[in-house]
């Protein structure tokens, strides 16, 4: 979609000098898109977790259970269904731990990735990702990445979910 919105606006400036810049244009709105998290970024936070075992997630309850959870202030709700209440304490939630200046300094990021040190140090429950080529974290990354005007608008809706199991360790 972004393609034919550059590709559109190429065309339109062609007429107006001989050079035509394709740099991407840098996310401007202030806040994320709600679809895109319900769909590529809150499975992740209910995945068994790569090299865990039983049923360890990041929603669970010795984890960051809202409910139960040890995990400190990032709480969300296990199980959440789409369009609910608790989807959108989710959002808000990772939203609170997201930069929206700069992703990669983005809380929800750097606890779970191998070798990272935020601002309270390591993450309790271990390194999650491996490196910033995982498939999860890049998920999270991207929706970080697209800074929209309106969290419900038109813009979203076109992540592409990932294979979950092929992240982690």
């Amino acid at each position: 979609m972004r393609n034919v919105i550059f590709m559109t606006i190429a065309i339109a400036l062609a007429g107006c000098n001989d050079e035509v810049n394709f740099e991407p244009v840098a996310a401007s709105g202030e806040t994320l898109c709600v679809a895109d998290f319900q769909q590529c970024v809150n499975p992740i936070f209910d995945a068994v977790i790569s090299g865990r075992s039983g049923q360890a997630t990041c929603a669970a309850s010795g984890c960051h259970d809202v409910g139960a959870g040890s995990g400190g202030a990032f709480k969300i709700f296990p199980g959440a269904q789409p369009d609910s209440p608790e989807m959108l304490a989710n959002f808000f939630a990772a939203k609170g731990f997201a930069n929206l200046n700069d992703p990669d300094q983005s809380k929800v990021l750097l606890e779970p990735l191998a070798g990272a040190f935020s601002v309270s140090g390591t993450h309790t429950g271990g390194d999650i990702f491996p490196e910033t080529t995982d498939a999860c974290y890049g998920a999270i990354r991207q929706w970080i990445s697209v800074r929209v005007d309106d969290a419900e608008g038109t813009s979203c809706g076109f992540c592409a979910p990932i294979d979950i199991g092929s992240c982690g360790y």
